[in-house]
């Protein structure tokens, strides 16, 4: 009898262990489901136009990025899984790099936003409206670099490695489902804008016998803004043409004491120089700005004639918006100067 009932008990004890291993097993804890999956990774991002994606790689332009992400699913309420995570381009593995890994879980589903470069590299600080995922970009300083102190014939583009930062926010953000081997992409986008100034001369006046040529000796652009504070409200880069959208003021500017230079002589032809090209604030462009050029005549005789030229910069644009790029074109011609100005999206080259 007793050896009948230890038969039965341990049976029993069989089966309650058996149940207890197999319990164990059903549940999928996050950190269970997560050592089954592979990391998060951030491969390519860019810039602005995707048509033209591997000219416009964000590390071409910068190296860092700030990300946040959001994850919902079985065991997650819009949790909190990137926060401000500073996001770092390996030109070695030519691959975008940041610890500790996160790692995907199937069937959750994510929300990415981002912006470039990440605050630790600049003096400005950053933060997003955790309901609305707007970013908000406070204190940015620009102290009028010239990519074309020496004057050439083409845009040069990347403000990398300069003393003023070619911010970026990824405004549409990015959405994932939790999927092994997935990658996220950012599409960034400018949010200053670009001024570019270049000087060519007319052909008849180029062909003058008395004239051995023109140099443009120097340019002064100023006053404009300095400071700003950037507050994203829009979920794709301002279309001008959209009276509502034009009307949308993103940036808080708060210190007009910003000049912008060139001050390295060149000979001035019939194909256009650039002068300037220098990031400003997206802003409404006070009266008191102005262009002003300083040329020089050389004559054949060895005599020379130095002149001045200025205009009211609002003769030429009316406001600075974020995302576009503006070029204001001056023409020596025989019996004046002229000028033409124009705004296209930075990256796009569409007409706004």
């Amino acid at each position: 009898m007793k050896k009948r009932w230890t038969t039965y008990l341990l049976g029993i004890c069989a089966l309650l262990i058996g149940s207890c291993t197999e319990s164990e097993v059903l549940i999928d804890t996050p950190e269970v489901a997560a050592s089954r999956q592979v990391p998060i990774s951030f491969a390519g991002s860019y810039v602005d136009n995707a048509a033209t994606r591997h000219a416009n790689e964000l590390c071409t332009h910068l190296t860092t990025m700030g990300v946040w992400g959001w994850r919902n699913g079985m065991w997650d309420d819009n949790t909190l899984a990137f926060d401000d995570q500073a996001v770092c381009y390996n030109a070695d593995s030519a691959r975008w790099e940041y610890s500790p890994i996160q790692y995907w879980r199937e069937g959750c589903q994510y929300t990415f936003s981002a912006y470039a470069p990440h605050q630790a590299e600049t003096d400005a600080t950053v933060s997003i409206d955790p309901a609305t995922h707007m970013i908000h970009i406070h204190h940015v300083t620009l102290h009028g670099h010239n990519l074309q102190d020496t004057p050439t014939d083409t845009v040069k583009e990347l403000f990398r490695n300069t003393p003023d930062t070619d911010w970026m926010v990824a405004r549409a953000g990015q959405t994932a489902v939790g999927k092994a081997g997935m990658d996220v992409e950012f599409m960034m986008q400018h949010v200053l804008a670009k001024l570019n100034i270049r000087i060519k001369a007319d052909s008849t006046l180029l062909r003058k016998r008395y004239i051995s040529h023109i140099t443009a000796d120097s340019l002064v652009v100023g006053t404009l803004a300095a400071e700003g504070d950037f507050t994203q409200q829009l979920t794709h880069t301002p279309i001008l043409s959209d009276p509502d959208e034009a009307s949308i003021e993103e940036w808080t500017t708060t210190d007009t004491t910003l000049y912008i230079r060139c001050t390295h002589a060149c000979a001035i032809s019939a194909a256009p120089t650039y002068l300037v090209e220098s990031l400003v604030m997206p802003q409404h462009i006070s009266s008191d700005a102005t262009v002003t050029l300083y040329y020089t005549y050389h004559f054949g005789n060895g005599c020379s004639e130095e002149c001045r030229y200025r205009i009211p910069l609002t003769d030429a644009f009316s406001r600075f918006a974020p995302g576009h790029n503006y070029t204001l074109t001056f023409t020596l011609r025989p019996c004046r100067i002229t000028f033409e100005a124009g705004a296209t999206g930075w990256e796009s080259g569409v007409e706004s």
